[in-house]
């Protein structure tokens, strides 16, 4: 009956994966998803409100803001996840961070045409509001120029948030 083979006195054995820096586990690699689709919705708001007032007082658009505000959802949705987070978990907000960013920076044109259209046609909110809602979801609204570059930056600047976001969590 032989014996197992002992490895040679002062040999080095690796420990267990769990206990390699940098390496998450189970309950690290996460964090709560759905914590981070709450948050990015708070920052949906706050992105949409930003967006129609900085429109509104300036009378312009401003495609800088909309890269900030895809980064700040893009952000938000990945802050309250466990450091260091699993690739998986990350590229699984990505899709939702994208709609947010776009629905933040619609949300935000709408509050800002319906200022405009208050203060120069004097009209209730509600008439305001059936009234963009009617004109906005048209062909002729979503081909506009500013209304492409401005989801464009927007899109852009989600990407680079993520990126900048995968880069940090990673490491």
């Amino acid at each position: 009956m032989s014996q197992p083979q002992m490895p040679p006195q002062g040999s080095f054995q690796l420990p267990p994966h769990s206990n390699y820096p940098g390496a998450p586990t189970n309950q690290q690699a996460g964090g709560s998803k759905a914590k981070a689709l709450l948050i990015g919705l708070g920052a949906v708001v706050l992105g949409a409100i930003v967006w129609g007032l900085l429109a509104y007082f300036t009378e312009r658009i401003f495609v800088y803001v909309a890269i900030l505000i895809g980064m700040g959802i893009s952000y938000a949705m990945i802050s309250p996840l466990r450091k260091p987070v699993a690739k998986a978990v990350l590229f699984s907000l990505v899709v939702p961070a994208i709609l947010f960013t776009l629905l933040s920076l619609e949300l935000g044109t709408i509050i800002s045409t319906v200022m405009f259209m208050q203060r120069d046609m004097n009209i209730p909110v509600g008439t305001a509001i059936s009234f963009v809602l009617e004109v906005l979801p048209t062909k002729d609204w979503l081909m506009d120029k500013n209304h492409l570059l401005t989801m464009g930056f927007g899109l852009l600047g989600a990407g680079y948030g993520f990126y900048s976001n995968l880069k940090r969590s990673l490491s």
